[in-house]
Protein backbone atom coordinates (compact mmCIF):
# COMPACT_ATOMS: atom_id res chain seq x y z
CA UNK A 1 0.00 0.00 0.00
CA UNK A 2 3.02 2.52 0.92
CA UNK A 3 4.36 1.53 -2.55
CA UNK A 4 0.99 2.38 -4.45
CA UNK A 5 0.77 5.78 -2.52
CA UNK A 6 4.68 6.20 -3.34
CA UNK A 7 4.43 6.07 -7.35
CA UNK A 8 1.44 7.96 -6.88
CA UNK A 9 2.81 10.79 -5.19
CA UNK A 10 6.34 10.42 -7.06
CA UNK A 11 6.56 12.49 -9.82
CA UNK A 12 7.26 11.64 -13.15
CA UNK A 13 10.79 12.94 -14.53
CA UNK A 14 11.09 15.66 -16.93
CA UNK A 15 12.56 13.40 -20.05
CA UNK A 16 9.84 10.93 -19.77
CA UNK A 17 6.59 13.71 -19.85
CA UNK A 18 8.49 15.39 -22.72
CA UNK A 19 8.69 11.94 -24.94
CA UNK A 20 5.60 11.52 -23.32
CA UNK A 21 4.60 14.66 -24.94
CA UNK A 22 6.48 14.94 -28.37
CA UNK A 23 4.08 11.60 -29.21
CA UNK A 24 0.81 12.70 -28.02
CA UNK A 25 2.10 15.93 -30.34
CA UNK A 26 3.11 13.51 -33.86
CA UNK A 27 -0.31 11.43 -33.18
CA UNK A 28 -2.35 14.67 -33.23
CA UNK A 29 -0.40 15.77 -36.30
CA UNK A 30 -0.60 13.11 -37.56
CA UNK A 31 -4.09 12.41 -37.31
CA UNK A 32 -4.92 16.04 -38.15
CA UNK A 33 -2.93 15.41 -41.68
CA UNK A 34 -4.89 11.97 -41.97
CA UNK A 35 -8.03 13.94 -41.50
CA UNK A 36 -7.24 16.56 -43.80
CA UNK A 37 -6.15 14.49 -46.35
CA UNK A 38 -9.12 12.40 -46.25
CA UNK A 39 -11.44 15.51 -46.72
CA UNK A 40 -9.21 16.81 -49.32
CA UNK A 41 -9.45 13.58 -51.39
CA UNK A 42 -13.34 13.35 -50.72
CA UNK A 43 -13.53 17.21 -52.22
CA UNK A 44 -11.23 15.92 -55.72
CA UNK A 45 -13.37 13.27 -56.10
CA UNK A 46 -16.82 14.95 -55.89
CA UNK A 47 -15.51 17.62 -58.01
CA UNK A 48 -14.54 15.20 -60.88
CA UNK A 49 -18.12 14.05 -60.18
CA UNK A 50 -19.51 17.14 -61.04
CA UNK A 51 -17.33 18.32 -63.38
CA UNK A 52 -18.29 14.94 -65.50
CA UNK A 53 -21.65 15.23 -65.07
CA UNK A 54 -21.72 18.97 -66.17
CA UNK A 55 -19.78 17.98 -69.18
CA UNK A 56 -22.22 14.95 -69.89
CA UNK A 57 -25.66 17.72 -69.36
CA UNK A 58 -23.66 20.05 -71.57
CA UNK A 59 -22.72 17.48 -74.28
CA UNK A 60 -26.42 16.10 -74.15
CA UNK A 61 -27.86 19.58 -74.53
CA UNK A 62 -25.14 20.46 -77.63
CA UNK A 63 -26.39 16.73 -78.96
CA UNK A 64 -29.80 17.83 -78.85
CA UNK A 65 -29.91 21.53 -80.11
CA UNK A 66 -27.94 20.73 -82.55
CA UNK A 67 -29.15 20.89 -86.37
CA UNK A 68 -30.73 16.93 -87.54
CA UNK A 69 -32.13 18.29 -90.72
CA UNK A 70 -30.68 20.99 -93.55
CA UNK A 71 -33.80 22.22 -95.54
CA UNK A 72 -32.70 24.00 -98.78
CA UNK A 73 -35.76 26.43 -99.13
CA UNK A 74 -36.57 27.42 -102.50
CA UNK A 75 -37.78 30.60 -104.58
CA UNK A 76 -41.74 30.76 -104.71
CA UNK A 77 -42.42 30.01 -108.48
CA UNK A 78 -45.78 31.56 -109.52
CA UNK A 79 -47.37 30.31 -112.53
CA UNK A 80 -50.61 31.52 -114.11
CA UNK A 81 -52.86 31.83 -110.77
CA UNK A 82 -50.93 29.72 -108.81
CA UNK A 83 -47.97 30.21 -106.84
CA UNK A 84 -45.65 26.93 -105.84
CA UNK A 85 -44.03 26.68 -102.23
CA UNK A 86 -41.17 23.70 -102.79
CA UNK A 87 -38.00 22.60 -100.79
CA UNK A 88 -35.41 19.88 -100.18
CA UNK A 89 -35.16 18.35 -96.37
CA UNK A 90 -31.74 16.37 -95.94
CA UNK A 91 -31.23 14.01 -92.90
CA UNK A 92 -27.52 15.31 -91.67
CA UNK A 93 -28.07 13.17 -88.28
CA UNK A 94 -26.68 9.87 -87.42
CA UNK A 95 -30.51 8.28 -86.96
CA UNK A 96 -33.52 7.73 -89.06
CA UNK A 97 -36.22 10.12 -88.69
CA UNK A 98 -39.58 9.66 -89.73
CA UNK A 99 -42.56 11.67 -90.40
CA UNK A 100 -40.86 15.03 -90.91
CA UNK A 101 -42.97 17.38 -92.21
CA UNK A 102 -42.59 21.64 -92.59
CA UNK A 103 -44.36 24.43 -91.32
CA UNK A 104 -45.40 27.64 -93.36
CA UNK A 105 -46.59 30.70 -92.56
CA UNK A 106 -48.74 32.48 -95.53
CA UNK A 107 -49.83 36.25 -95.15
CA UNK A 108 -52.95 37.06 -96.83
CA UNK A 109 -53.39 39.39 -98.80
CA UNK A 110 -56.83 40.41 -97.73
CA UNK A 111 -56.87 41.23 -94.25
CA UNK A 112 -52.52 40.95 -93.70
CA UNK A 113 -53.77 37.55 -91.68
CA UNK A 114 -51.13 35.00 -91.24
CA UNK A 115 -51.92 31.40 -92.14
CA UNK A 116 -50.32 28.28 -90.78
CA UNK A 117 -49.72 25.42 -92.80
CA UNK A 118 -48.24 21.80 -92.35
CA UNK A 119 -46.43 20.32 -95.71
CA UNK A 120 -45.53 16.62 -95.53
CA UNK A 121 -42.50 15.63 -97.27
CA UNK A 122 -42.72 12.77 -99.80
CA UNK A 123 -40.62 10.28 -97.95
CA UNK A 124 -42.35 8.90 -94.97
CA UNK A 125 -38.89 7.66 -93.72
CA UNK A 126 -35.76 9.91 -93.63
CA UNK A 127 -32.37 7.92 -93.20
CA UNK A 128 -29.24 9.12 -92.32
CA UNK A 129 -28.28 11.75 -95.22
CA UNK A 130 -31.25 10.74 -97.05
CA UNK A 131 -33.35 13.55 -98.70
CA UNK A 132 -37.01 14.45 -99.27
CA UNK A 133 -39.42 17.03 -101.26
CA UNK A 134 -42.04 19.27 -100.00
CA UNK A 135 -44.09 21.70 -102.34
CA UNK A 136 -47.49 23.47 -101.58
CA UNK A 137 -49.70 25.53 -104.20
CA UNK A 138 -51.58 28.16 -102.68
CA UNK A 139 -53.54 30.79 -104.95
CA UNK A 140 -51.92 33.82 -105.77
CA UNK A 141 -54.34 35.99 -105.84
CA UNK A 142 -54.81 35.05 -101.92
CA UNK A 143 -51.22 35.31 -100.61
CA UNK A 144 -48.40 37.42 -100.87
CA UNK A 145 -45.84 36.34 -98.68
CA UNK A 146 -44.68 32.93 -97.35
CA UNK A 147 -42.13 32.73 -94.04
CA UNK A 148 -40.17 29.12 -93.39
CA UNK A 149 -41.19 28.37 -89.51
CA UNK A 150 -39.66 24.93 -88.37
CA UNK A 151 -39.35 21.24 -89.20
CA UNK A 152 -41.46 18.68 -87.16
CA UNK A 153 -41.61 15.05 -87.23
CA UNK A 154 -42.23 11.48 -85.21
CA UNK A 155 -45.82 10.51 -84.34
CA UNK A 156 -46.06 13.66 -81.56
CA UNK A 157 -45.44 16.17 -84.18
CA UNK A 158 -42.30 17.45 -82.06
CA UNK A 159 -39.86 20.08 -83.23
CA UNK A 160 -36.51 19.06 -85.04
CA UNK A 161 -33.78 20.99 -84.84
CA UNK A 162 -32.83 22.56 -88.76
CA UNK A 163 -30.76 24.97 -89.96
CA UNK A 164 -32.66 26.54 -93.27
CA UNK A 165 -30.59 27.60 -96.19
CA UNK A 166 -31.51 29.12 -99.90
CA UNK A 167 -32.40 26.27 -102.71
CA UNK A 168 -33.50 26.15 -105.87
CA UNK A 169 -33.80 30.32 -107.38
CA UNK A 170 -37.12 30.93 -109.12
CA UNK A 171 -36.99 30.73 -113.35
CA UNK A 172 -36.71 34.09 -115.42
CA UNK A 173 -40.17 34.93 -116.26
CA UNK A 174 -40.98 34.85 -120.03
CA UNK A 175 -40.19 38.10 -122.03
CA UNK A 176 -43.13 39.32 -123.29
CA UNK A 177 -43.74 38.48 -126.70
CA UNK A 178 -42.87 41.15 -129.45
CA UNK A 179 -45.74 43.39 -130.81
CA UNK A 180 -45.54 44.57 -134.44
CA UNK A 181 -47.07 47.88 -135.18
CA UNK A 182 -48.30 49.10 -138.02
CA UNK A 183 -49.05 53.07 -138.81
CA UNK A 184 -50.60 53.85 -141.97
CA UNK A 185 -49.79 56.61 -143.45
CA UNK A 186 -52.40 59.41 -143.95
CA UNK A 187 -53.28 59.90 -147.30
CA UNK A 188 -52.62 63.52 -147.65
CA UNK A 189 -50.84 64.17 -151.27
CA UNK A 190 -47.26 64.68 -149.57
CA UNK A 191 -45.71 61.63 -150.19
CA UNK A 192 -41.94 62.65 -148.85
CA UNK A 193 -43.24 63.82 -145.75
CA UNK A 194 -42.17 61.81 -142.47
CA UNK A 195 -45.70 61.41 -139.78
CA UNK A 196 -43.44 61.23 -137.04
CA UNK A 197 -42.07 64.69 -136.78
CA UNK A 198 -42.28 67.22 -134.01
CA UNK A 199 -45.30 68.72 -136.28
CA UNK A 200 -46.66 65.55 -137.17
CA UNK A 201 -46.56 63.21 -134.61
CA UNK A 202 -48.02 59.85 -134.92
CA UNK A 203 -50.03 57.38 -132.17
CA UNK A 204 -49.45 54.22 -131.57
CA UNK A 205 -53.02 52.25 -130.62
Amino acid sequence: MDILNQLETQPIPLEEEEKRHTRRLLVGVLCALLVTGLVFGGYLILRKRHERQVAAAEALEVKKNSPKVEVLVDDAVVKGKTTTLSGTVHNISPETLQNIAVELALRRRVGSGIETRVVATDAAVLPPDGRARYSLEVATQDYSTSTFMRVIGGNDRTSVAFKAMPGNAAPPLESPASKTVVVDKPNSGKRDEFINTPNNPGRIP
